[in-house]
C-alpha cells in the first residue's frame, strides 16, 4: 500500500516490511520526543487493519504500550538528566534555564491536563514526558495522565484511520495543514498564561490566589 498520500506513503513501506515491530518502534520514538510520524503511522496501521493485513487488537495494545513507554522514557529522561541536558539538547531549538522556569510554574498547576491534551498537538506531545520530567511534575500523576491520554489518542487516530478510506487525501492534508496551527494556538495560550502571572508579579499580588483578594485589602 506504497501509493498512499504524503507521510502516509513515507510509513507504509516500513510496516510492510516490520508490520507490528514498525508500528511499536515509531510510535515509541515519536513519544520519546523524537520527531517522527506517530499519527500518520497509527492511521497507516489501522487502514492495514481493514485490509486484512494487521489485525485490531494487536495494534491497539502495540500502540497504546509503546505510547505510554515512550512518554515515560522521555520523562526519566527529564527527571534524571535534568536541566543540563534539555539545555544542551535544546539549545538550537530555544530551550533555556528561563523558559524552563516558566514551564515549571505551568506544569505544576496544569501538568496533568497538559499531559493528556498535548498528545493531540504535535509539537507540545514530542516534549510532553521530557518537560514534565524536567519540571518535577509528581510521577504517579504524570503516569496516570500519560497512560490516559495514549488510550484516547490512539483510539481517536485509529478510527480516523479506519474510516479513512477514500478520504485518505483529506487526512493527509488537514494533518498537513492544521496541525501546526493548533500547535501555535497552543503556544500563544501558554504565553498569554505565562504573561499574565508576570503581570500579576510585578503588581505584588500573590499568584495562586490572586483573583480572590481584594487589591484594596492589599494596599491598607
Amino acid at each position: 500500500m506504497t501509493d498512499l498520500p504524503g507521510v502516509f506513503g513515507t510509513v507504509a513501506p516500513y510496516i510492510d516490511d516490520y508490520g507490528y515491530v514498525a508500528v511499536a518502534l515509531i510510535i515509541f520514538l515519536a513519544n520519546l520526543s523524537l520527531p517522527v510520524p506517530a499519527e500518520a503511522t497509527l492511521v497507516v496501521s489501522s487502514i492495514y487493519t481493514v485490509s486484512g493485513d494487521l489485525s485490531l487488537l494487536p495494534v491497539l495494545v502495540v500502540a497504546w504500550l509503546a505510547a505510554v513507554l515512550g512518554e515515560c522514557a522521555a520523562f526519566a529522561v527529564g527527571r534524571y538528566g535534568g536541566r543540563p541536558l534539555a539545555i544542551r539538547l535544546g539549545r538550537r531549538f530555544g530551550v533555556t534555564h528561563d523558559l524552563l522556569d516558566r514551564a515549571e510554574g505551568f506544569y505544576a498547576r496544569r501538568g496533568t491536563v497538559t499531559v493528556v491534551v498535548g498528545r493531540f498537538i504535535p509539537l507540545l506531545r514530542r516534549a510532553n514526558g521530557l518537560v514534565a520530567g524536567i519540571t518535577g511534575m509528581v510521577w504517579h500523576r504524570f503516569v496516570v495522565a500519560n497512560m490516559v491520554g495514549a488510550v484516547v489518542w490512539v483510539a481517536i487516530w485509529t478510527t480516523v484511520g479506519r474510516q479513512a478510506g477514500n478520504h485518505i487525501d483529506t487526512v493527509n492534508t488537514i494533518l498537513e495543514r492544521f496541525a501546526p496551527i493548533l500547535a501555535l494556538l497552543l503556544v500563544l495560550l501558554i504565553v498569554a498564561y505565562v504573561l499574565r502571572r508576570r503581570r500579576r508579579r510585578r503588581s505584588g499580588r500573590p499568584v495562586e490566589d490572586a483573583s480572590d483578594v481584594d487589591p484594596e485589602e492589599q494596599n491598607p
